[in-house]
């Protein structure tokens, strides 16, 4: 296994508790040093395939912000996408790997049409003890202006209620309720026009 970066472990420390993580690292049972351990792994995965991509935002070790932007060709997205599923199946193990593929297919039909061109925020993480610093809106502050320059719609799913002020003083103002089987619990699908459409 390669070394793991500090910033993939923030995530995990991060994102440890999110429904959809836990879901798909259902094979860690109760060893939560284990769960940590895997998601640390995965987040290394999804930002090799957001570098390939989109664009990847760090907070220096304490997060991390990774986008799928609209810019990558087809086969580039497929390729990657490839690649980490190939991955994802060994790490996460046949019950984990089920529920990514499940839960990521059944999001994926809730999406609205008109935001399948758009700048997908696919993880956003700060490590716990670098909370409340701000780093989360400078984090997302650089690709949303670049979003608006090139006139790009940006959109994010997330299962906490809690994060929903904060994407909205972001300007994601479209929201869309929705409901996941397999974790059993309700998520938002938000969306942000850019500047010159609002």
């Amino acid at each position: 296994m390669s070394q793991i970066s500090p910033v993939c472990i923030s995530l995990a420390e991060a994102l440890i508790d999110d429904p959809f993580y836990r879901a798909v690292t259902i094979e860690s049972g109760d060893d939560e040093e284990s769960r940590q351990a895997i998601l640390a792994e995965y987040f290394d995965l999804a930002i090799v395939e957001a570098q390939g991509i989109g664009e990847v935002r760090y907070a220096g070790a304490d997060g991390a912000a990774l986008w799928h932007t609209n810019e990558a060709s087809n086969d580039d997205i497929e390729i990657h996408a490839a690649a980490r599923k190939q991955a994802l199946a060994k790490l996460l193990g046949a019950r984990g790997f089920d529920n990514y593929l499940r839960i990521s297919e059944s999001m994926a039909e809730h999406v609205p049409q008109e935001l399948f061109d758009g700048w997908y925020l696919s993880i956003l993480g700060v490590r716990p003890q670098a909370q409340g610093k701000g780093l989360a809106q400078r984090l997302l502050q650089i690709t949303l202006s670049r979003a608006d320059r090139q006139d790009a719609i940006c959109f994010l799913e997330t299962f906490n209620p809690l994060s929903l002020p904060f994407y909205r003083r972001l300007g994601f103002q479209d929201e869309i309720r929705c409901f996941e089987k397999v974790t059993e619990r309700d998520y938002w699908i938000l969306a942000r026009q850019p500047l010159s459409r609002t």
